[in-house]
Parts: C-alpha cells; sequence; structure tokens
C-alpha cells in the first residue's frame, strides 16, 4: 500500500518492484493490496512485480496475491469513503483487479471484502458472488477485513453453504499491534480461532508508531495520512510515545530493535500473521529477521502491561464510515 498512496508521494516503480522482488528472495511470498491503493495502482504495480518474478523461473504458485473489494473511493475528493459488498459489485471488481494484476498473475489466492457495507446486510449476496468467482478459478480463497464476530460467522456459514461445503473464510485481516487490540476483548480473535480462520494482522506497528523513529509529527510528508490521524496528533502523540519508550527498553535488552519487539508480540500470538509495509530495503530486512526474535513468558506479559494507545486509528469521519464507532 505504502509503495502507491498514502504515506506521502509514490514510490518510483523501478524501485518498488526491486524491493517486492527483495522481499521474495529473502523469504516472502505473501503480498497484500486492494483496488483502492493508488486508485489501482497498487494492483498494476504488484502485477509488474510478480511478471518480472515469473519471468525469471518463479513458478506463480509459489506466491501468494492478496487483494480487496469493498470500498469506494472518489478522486475528486480524497477523504470520501464509501463501502458495497453487492454481488454485481463484487464480481466486477475483481474483474477489473485482475485485469491491473495482468495475465501474469491471473488469479487472485485471497480475495477479501475490505470493510462491510450496511451492517452486513449484503453478505449472502457477496457470498454468493465470491462462491462464483472461486468455481470460475479467478479467486482460490476468501476473506473479511474489520468484520464483528456475527459478521465472520455468517458470512462463513453462507460460504460453506454456496460452495456446497468446500470452502469456508480462510482469513480475516484487521487492524492488530501492541497499540491496537481490540481485536481480542470483541471477539473477532476468539471467532476466528473457534472456526479455524486465519487472522492476518496489518499494521502491526501501528503505521511506524511502533519503530521508535517518529518524534513529531512534522517528519510526515504534508500529503501523509497520518497528519489527519487522532493518534498522531498533539497529547496523544506524546502518551503514544512514552508507550514506545517503555517497549524500548525491552529491545535494548535483548539488543533487538523496537519494531522487532512489537512484530514478534505479534507472532507469539496463536494463528497470526503479521503483514508489516515498508518502502525501505533495511526496514525489509529488519522485519523478517524479527521471525527470529523469541519473547519469554515474563516479557510477553510485560508487553500486555502496557498502557493502551491514545488517540483513534483513523480520522472520526472514517471511524464512522466503517462502522467503528464503537472504538470511539
Amino acid at each position: 500500500m505504502a509503495m502507491s498512496e498514502f504515506y506521502g508521494d509514490p514510490m518510483p516503480e523501478e524501485q518498488a518492484i526491486a524491493l517486492i522482488k527483495k522481499a521474495f528472495s529473502n523469504g516472502v511470498n505473501f503480498f497484500d493490496t486492494a483496488d483502492i491503493y493508488g486508485y489501482g495502482d497498487n494492483e498494476v504495480l504488484l502485477g509488474r512485480a510478480v511478471a518480472s518474478l515469473v519471468n525469471s523461473g518463479v513458478a506463480r504458485e509459489n506466491i501468494i496475491i492478496a487483494s480487496k473489494c469493498g470500498i469506494i473511493r472518489d478522486k475528486n475528493d480524497l477523504t470520501k469513503r464509501g463501502t458495497d459488498n453487492s454481488y454485481q459489485y463484487v464480481k466486477e471488481s475483481c474483474k477489473k483487479s485482475l485485469a491491473r494484476l495482468s495475465s501474469s498473475v491471473g488469479y487472485i489466492d485471497l480475495y477479501y471484502l475490505h470493510r462491510i457495507a450496511e451492517n452486513g446486510a449484503q453478505i449472502e449476496e457477496a457470498m454468493r458472488a465470491m462462491a462464483e468467482l472461486l468455481a470460475e478459478n479467478k479467486i482460490k480463497a476468501v476473506g473479511l477485513s474489520e468484520a464483528n464476530p456475527i459478521i465472520i460467522a455468517n458470512a462463513n456459514k453462507v460460504l460453506i453453504h454456496y460452495t456446497q461445503g468446500i470452502h469456508q473464510l480462510a482469513a480475516v485481516q484487521s487492524e492488530y499491534s501492541l497499540m491496537t487490540r481490540n481485536v481480542e476483548n470483541n471477539g473477532v480473535l476468539a471467532i476466528c480461532r473457534k472456526l479455524g480462520i486465519t487472522f492476518v494482522a496489518y499494521s502491526p506497528l501501528s503505521r511506524a508508531l511502533l519503530t521508535g523513529k517518529l518524534e513529531s509529527a512534522e517528519q510526515l510528508a504534508k500529503n501523509d495520512f497520518r497528519r489527519s490521524v487522532p493518534r498522531f496528533q498533539g497529547e496523544n502523540f506524546e502518551k503514544n510515545k512514552a508507550i514506545v519508550k517503555e517497549i524500548r527498553k525491552l529491545a535494548e535488552k535483548k539488543g533487538c530493535s523496537i519494531a522487532q519487539i512489537a512484530l514478534a508480540w505479534v507472532m507469539h500470538q496463536p494463528g497470526v500473521i503479521p503483514i508489516p509495509g515498508t518502502t525501505k530495503e533495511a526496514n525489509l530486512l529488519s522485519n523478517i529477521a524479527a521471525d527470529e526474535v523469541k519473547l519469554s513468558s515474563e516479557e510477553i506479559l510485560f508487553l500486555n502491561k502496557l498502557n493502551p494507545a491514545q488517540g483513534t486509528r483513523y480520522s472520526e469521519a472514517a471511524m464512522k464510515i466503517y462502522g467503528f464507532e464503537g472504538e470511539l
């Protein structure tokens, strides 16, 4: 995502493709995109990176591509957001995503509803569309992003029905980190574990808060969306930096980075896969190395007892559009 939008200017394509290939050569084979990232440019970028890998002899089946549909954006109003999970929208969105990803990708390994529309009222028709996409071999698995436990359970049941028991939900993606832990208390992690659904944690570094490298919002580009996020503003930001200072103590003790501690904590959670993003090779390699950081039960307890983050993870308007009012 960050390669194409939201965190300042897009990366030059050649550099972005080189970084994706570097990730693959270092053992990363799961790449996450969406139709709204850069208004589709991110899918085009990833498709070109996959084409380069395939042309170099990498088997397509060794690369896992996740994409998403369900959020509506307006190029004329960058702050505008809407949601749509209708049957026709899901089918058409997948067609467009596959075109952007190109024939080198060919199919989407994991296709998510990016956000839930109308409090789940369109879930049945969305799963019917997903079932057809599965039967057409356009996608290989289905996921939801930022769904509540009731919707997860219902979508899972409906997908099983429409695929005659062949497919259930493969993944649920939500924000999860030491700064964002609501899925522990709202039943999302519990229902995923109960139903055997993999939980994919996005923003496991809380949009770089958990790197210890952000001291001021002035470090952010003028077009960086984090400037609009309450968690990065004023007193909230100062309190969140105090949390990071506590993590730094443990990182120094273990001889690793703050980010590696944060990622190790996420990977310690059963059934959870983190998907940290980056635009820098050094950060990529550091994130990969976090897999080698082992935390003791005492260290996990210390991290679990940290103060909760201050400020919401999106702007108030976005929180309401996406149905996150319970976090306000």
